[in-house]
C-alpha cells in the first residue's frame, strides 16, 4: 500500500463524494485495514527503539483520521443515527415522555415525524465534520500523541472532543438547518406549537430544532470515536503504510 502523506489524507477526507456512503465497501478495503497496527506499533517506547518522532506523529495521525472517517462515514449512512439506539436523537424530554398520552388526541404521529426528521438532518449533515476533525488531529504534536497512547481507551477521543466540539459544531449549524428544512421537519415543529398551545402541560414547551439537533449530534460523534479508538486498541491487527512498516522494522 502507498504511503498515504497529510496531503492526501487531507485530499481524500475533504473531497466531496470521494469516500462517500456509496462508495463505502471499496473504500474501507482500501484504508481500514492499517489503521489497528498504527495504534499497536506506537503503543511501543519510541525512543528506546530509535523511531524519527516525524513518523511517530504521522502514524498517529493517520490512525485518528482513519478512525475519524470511519465513524462519520458510519454515521452518515441512513439510519446512522435513526437505527442506532446507542446515538439516535430523542425527543425533547417532556414531548418523549408525554408522546402515549398524546397518541390518545392524535398527536403522536407529528411527534414520531419530528424525531425521525431530527435524525435524518443529523445523517445528512455529520460529514461537515470532517474538515474540522482533520485540523484537530494535524495539530496534534508529539507530547500530545504519547499522552494519548498512554492514556485511556478513549484517550484520543476526549483529546479531539475538548480541541475540536467547537469548530465541528459551528460547521455542521448550517447544514443542520438546511437539512431540517429539507425533511421538513422545521414545518412540523411549528404545527406542534400551534397545537401544543390547547394543551396546558405542553404550552410552554418550546425548544429549538437546529440546537437539539447539533449537541445530540455531537454526543453520537464522540460516542463513534471513542468505539472505534476501543476497538484498534483492543484489536490491533492487519497491515500497513510504508511509515508503519517502517516502525516495525525498527522495533
Amino acid at each position: 500500500m502507498p504511503r498515504l502523506s497529510r496531503r492526501r489524507l487531507l485530499a481524500l477526507m475533504l473531497a466531496p463524494g470521494l469516500l462517500t456512503v456509496a462508495a463505502a465497501p471499496a473504500a474501507r478495503a482500501s484504508w481500514w485495514p492499517f489503521n489497528p497496527d498504527v495504534l499497536r506499533a506506537l503503543t511501543r517506547r519510541p525512543n528506546a527503539s530509535g523511531l524519527d518522532t516525524a513518523e511517530i506523529i504521522e502514524a498517529v495521525h493517520e490512525a485518528l483520521i482513519i478512525a475519524s472517517h470511519s465513524a462519520t462515514e458510519t454515521l452518515a449512512q441512513r439510519n446512522g443515527f435513526f437505527g442506532n439506539p446507542d446515538v439516535r436523537i430523542p425527543l425533547p424530554e417532556v414531548l418523549a415522555t408525554a408522546r402515549r398520552s398524546l397518541d390518545r388526541i392524535g398527536m403522536a404521529t407529528p411527534l414520531n415525524q419530528l424525531e425521525e426528521g431530527m435524525n435524518r438532518a443529523a445523517e445528512t449533515a455529520i460529514p461537515e465534520a470532517r474538515e474540522p476533525l482533520v485540523r484537530a488531529v494535524f495539530a496534534l504534536n508529539l507530547d500530545n500523541a504519547r499522552e494519548i497512547l498512554v492514556g485511556n481507551d478513549d484517550a484520543a477521543t476526549r483529546h479531539l472532543e475538548r480541541h475540536a466540539r467547537a469548530g465541528i459544531t459551528e460547521a455542521m449549524r448550517p447544514a443542520i438547518q438546511q437539512s431540517l428544512e429539507q425533511v421538513q421537519a422545521l414545518d412540523t415543529y411549528g404545527e406542534l406549537k400551534e397545537r401544543m398551545r390547547d394543551i396546558p402541560f405542553l404550552a410552554r414547551v418550546r425548544f429549538d430544532p437546529v440546537e437539539h439537533v447539533l449537541e445530540h449530534a455531537m454526543e453520537g460523534l464522540f460516542f463513534m470515536l471513542a468505539e472505534e479508538e476501543a476497538r484498534l486498541r483492543a484489536n490491533p491487527q492487519g497491515r500497513g503504510t510504508d511509515v508503519l512498516h517502517r516502525v516495525f522494522r525498527r522495533q
